[in-house]
């Protein structure tokens, strides 16, 4: 939130489970506005090949996060 709230454009990419608690601390940073990426959860356990396949899928919603797209 930091950098966020100095205009350096930031994406918090974060597990379905942690979307609640990713709003909370955006809105309690005065960012309620944030919006984070989430990726299909769990990553723990996983390959590396599988993780890479799963930040693939989100590619465009952290572009968009960063750019202001939709």
């Amino acid at each position: 939130m930091t950098l966020e709230n100095l205009w350096i454009p930031t994406v918090v990419i974060c597990t379905g489970p942690f979307m609640d608690s990713a709003f909370v601390h955006s809105r309690s940073f005065g960012n309620g506005g944030f919006q984070p990426v989430s990726i299909p959860h769990p990553l723990g356990g996983l390959v590396l090949d599988d993780v890479n396949q799963r930040a693939a899928s989100i590619h465009d919603q952290i572009v968009a996060a960063l750019t202001g797209g939709s």
